[in-house]
């Protein structure tokens, strides 16, 4: 069997050294996540998709990434992809968190979580421009919007740390 076959990759994405040993479970469905894609009106991204498939729910062995905040320079951090197939009554589900955002700070629904950190803040995808969205970081506790961190989720996992 290839490594396609299987659903494995050799580097990218989806490779064992981001996730946490023995995290993550396989996706029961993508029908939570095509309920965000038709309001967001666009699909996840490729490699989002092929990472949930078989990590959902898993925690990150590297967690720490670089932002410029309008403070200055600062690491944030990342802890667990938000679980794909949960739904609006489990605290670590994209669904959850894509609602607080929309009903409880005032968010579009095109600014979508995938991760969390242990205090509440998120990693979320920005589908606002067309094409593959870009990956921002919110703070929960800071006024300012959504800190762009990446160009692609992809591009977001190889600056893990």
């Amino acid at each position: 069997m290839t490594d396609q076959e299987s659903g494995r990759s050799s580097g990218g994405p989806s490779e064992d050294s981001a996730w946490e040993a023995g995290s993550g479970r396989a996706l029961i469905s993508l029908a939570v996540l095509r309920l965000i894609e038709d309001a967001v009106g666009q699909p996840f991204p490729a490699d989002y998709l092929e990472v949930i498939r078989t990590r959902n729910a898993a925690y990150f062995e590297r967690q720490d990434f670089p932002v410029s905040t309008p403070d200055g320079p600062e690491e944030r951090s990342v802890a667990v992809l938000l679980s794909a197939d949960g739904d609006e009554t489990d605290a670590e589900s994209v669904l959850s968190q894509w609602r607080t955002l929309q009903d409880e700070h005032g968010f579009g629904p095109r600014v979508v979580p995938f991760g969390m950190d242990g205090g509440g803040n998120l990693v979320c995808f920005d589908f606002s421009a067309a094409g593959n969205p870009a990956v921002v970081s919110w703070q929960h506790d800071e006024a300012w919007e959504p800190i762009r961190v990446a160009e692609s989720f992809a591009a977001f996992l190889e600056r893990l740390s």
